[in-house]
């Protein structure tokens, strides 16, 4: 489903303040057209944010939501600040001075509401995961909030930055027994709703286990297109290969954060998954 690029209407109150940390580099693009579109679907309170020492305060530096605007033609070219408002958002640029990137957001954050985090994440597998967690996965668990991770480079995206238009023809939510599979359902369906009516979407939920203990799952009434589907192995092998073969353009997934040494070691399974998913990985905690 390709949305055309025009104001959607008011789909949910579950993203109405979102915060977008950017570090100013071009794989940090994709990002910033997904916390754009989202900011457009629910008309909300955007916060581009940077976390660095006194010399990165560049405002100019920030990426430009009046011209991305007018790439998608949602604005007028030489439209003005004031434009921006009248399309139902309203964005705020913020410095944090600060040595350590995540906490910096987390001290932000202690003083500010925010619904989404939305990140640009840099994919890290093996030794080099575990000793450098990328600052997306720790900002992520450490401050508990839904987190929009978008993959920089050579993966899927949900938003076009050329045209703003939402793709969504996809998704995918693994479910389990705990968390809960209809907590995990509820607040997917939610979050497709952020991005607008997602309701010509297939749906599908994944059980990595035997099909004689697929976790009951309440559905809703409305029209959605729902599949299930159950695979034997490994949970993260199985859950990205369920993710290519069905072209995922969004996985959800709620995460009921570590448990144990080896889960703070090699990440909880969100975590594994996002650094190689084919696509945006939302993350949900199971308490939020």
């Amino acid at each position: 489903m390709a949305e055309k690029a025009t104001v959607p209407h008011q789909f949910s109150d579950s993203a109405k303040y979102i915060l977008h940390p950017t570090d100013f580099s071009p794989e940090s693009a994709p990002a910033f057209a997904h916390a754009l579109r989202l900011a457009l679907a629910n008309k909300s309170r955007l916060t581009l944010m940077h976390v660095g020492d006194k010399s990165d305060a560049d405002w100019d530096s920030f990426p430009s939501v009046r011209g991305m605007l007018q790439r998608w033609g949602l604005l007028d070219p030489g439209a003005r600040r004031a434009d921006v408002a009248k399309l139902g958002i309203v964005v705020k640029k913020v410095n944090v001075f600060d040595a350590d990137v995540v906490d910096g957001i987390y001290s932000y954050l202690g003083e500010h509401s925010v619904d989404m985090l939305v990140l640009a994440t840099q994919q890290r597998q093996g030794l080099a995961a575990w000793l450098r967690p990328s600052r997306a996965e720790k900002a992520a668990r450490r401050l508990a909030v839904p987190a929009l991770f978008v993959p920089a480079a050579g993966s899927r995206g949900c938003v076009s930055s050329e045209d703003g238009r939402v793709t969504m023809n996809q998704v995918l939510i693994p479910v389990d027994h705990q968390p809960s599979a209809g907590g995990a359902v509820e607040r997917g369906l939610r979050a497709m709703a952020a991005f607008g009516d997602a309701r010509q979407s297939k749906l599908t939920l994944l059980h990595v286990g035997p099909e004689d203990q697929f976790p009951e799952v309440p559905l809703p009434a409305d029209p959605w297109h729902i599949a299930r589907s159950s695979r034997q192995g490994n949970p993260v092998t199985e859950i990205l290969a369920a993710a290519e073969e069905c072209h995922a353009d969004l996985l959800i997934m709620t995460t009921k954060g570590t448990d144990g040494f080896l889960d703070a070691l090699r990440g909880t399974t969100t975590e594994q998954v996002l650094r190689q998913a084919p696509c945006p990985v939302l993350s949900i905690p199971a308490d939020y």
